[in-house]
């Protein structure tokens, strides 16, 4: 039977022992948290620097200004080596400027393949020889050197849009298709919606009338089909990744993307793009479908490659070289012969005016500079000179339209820079 004085010691010893334990836990958290830290860190400043490093090297193998170029390869079983690539796209990332563009390039395109030393459509060539081969097709296609690739299934689609939370899109119609040799179901039904992983996979495979890609418009160089689809879905999939919500899912996406998806960019690179995330936006993304029509070769539909067209696009979604402004001068101020006077002066301070016309009304009282959010910065220097605002259009793509308003004059000292 032990003394109350006993007791009340081992009581103390024991709270000591405990206090020493906690004190120990607490060394042990602040020793790790440190270490885990300092880990972190390094791993960053070795992301950085070995991406630094890759794009040094970029440079050197001929990419224009260092820009990351990555291929995208979507099939319908990643396993399977037999299958065609069902959806290709060139990715061209500045980490710089935070410009991203993304080229669609339709799967029946016929190009020349270097290895096999023959034409061929495009996806077939992934059926033939894998990744290697596209890569080096599409290397010749645009005059630059591809290297980098992803690759993806339909599961693993599926998966990236689930880890979002899906992507708000618009159906412009109802989109029902059924084909049982496929197992493949598409029912859509129109409107704004968000499409879960299904569904958005439903909405980038659907092919109606226009098929694969179609040449709607050759004045306005307006595509249709499945190929403009993929790459409206694109634009989406972008405003969804850059929002506060899905930068906020960004590090679950990275710790998933080696998962789901076959690639061979280094992690380092992967963890660069994702600490960089935040100089990206939706208004500095630019996409294209790859220029050109559909023509019958030797009795087999291909892709034609429209060659002058298509070197202005890759210059400028690929190679990132800002596309010419095109001017459209209108006289919204009802004074004779304003928008010619105009025109001509910019014309002589090297400015490409396509056109001169009337605005809709007289009665606009302001000048305005109206262009796509991309070149809201390119046409400072122009709206400073007009005296002029900017607003910006989406979709007005490389056309700025000029809106003489009555507060605009022609007298006095002008300077602009291009």
């Amino acid at each position: 039977m032990l003394t109350e004085e006993e007791v009340r010691r081992r009581r103390a010893e024991l709270e000591e022992r405990r206090a020493w334990r906690r004190r120990y836990r607490r060394r042990q958290i602040i020793f790790y948290t440190l270490f885990f830290a300092v880990g972190i860190i390094l791993m960053l400043f070795t992301a950085r620097y070995t991406y630094y490093r890759q794009a040094i090297a970029t440079q050197g193998d001929g990419a224009e200004d260092g820009r990351l170029l990555v291929l995208f390869l979507g099939t319908d079983d990643v396993l399977e080596a037999s299958t065609r690539a069902d959806t290709i796209m060139l990715l061209s990332v500045d980490t710089d400027s935070g410009d991203v563009g993304v080229l669609s390039i339709p799967r029946d395109t016929r190009v020349w393949s270097p290895s096999r030393q023959s034409w061929d459509r495009i996806n077939a060539l992934y059926a033939h020889g894998g990744t290697k081969l596209v890569l080096e097709a599409v290397s010749q296609l645009v005059g630059v050197p591809v290297r980098y690739y992803v690759h993806t299934d339909f599961r693993g689609f599926q998966e990236l849009v689930d880890i979002l939370g899906g992507v708000e899109i618009t159906v412009p119609k109802r989109m029902y298709y059924v084909d049982k040799a496929q197992g493949l179901e598409i029912d859509l039904q129109p409107g704004r919606q968000v499409l879960d992983g299904a569904k958005a996979l439903q909405f980038v495979r659907y092919r109606d009338s226009l098929g694969d890609v179609s040449l709607v418009d050759p004045f306005g160089d307006q595509y249709g089909g499945r190929v403009e689809r993929q790459r409206q879905f694109v634009q989406a999939l972008a405003d969804k990744v850059l929002s506060s919500t899905g930068l906020i899912k960004l590090p679950q996406l990275v710790t998933q993307v080696f998962k789901i998806v076959d690639t061979n960019l280094p992690w380092e690179t992967v963890l660069s793009l994702a600490v960089s995330a935040g100089k990206f936006s939706a208004d500095r993304l630019d996409t294209a479908v790859l220029p050109g029509n559909s023509q019958v070769i030797n009795g087999a539909w291909y892709w034609i490659v429209n060659e002058q067209k298509a070197a202005q696009v890759v210059d400028t979604v690929v190679k990132g070289r800002p596309e010419p402004l095109q001017l459209v001068v209108l006289n919204g101020s009802g004074r004779a012969g304003i928008a010619g006077q105009v025109s001509e002066l910019l014309r002589q301070y090297g400015y490409t005016v396509v056109s001169t016309g009337n605005a809709d009304h007289f009665n606009h009282p302001t000048t305005l500079v109206m262009t796509a959010p991309r070149n809201a910065q390119r046409v400072k220097p122009l709206a400073e000179f007009l005296g002029a605002s900017i607003q910006e259009v989406e979709g007005a793509g490389s056309e700025v339209t000029v809106i003489i308003g009555k507060d605009f004059t022609l007298t006095g000292e002008r300077s602009v820079g291009i």
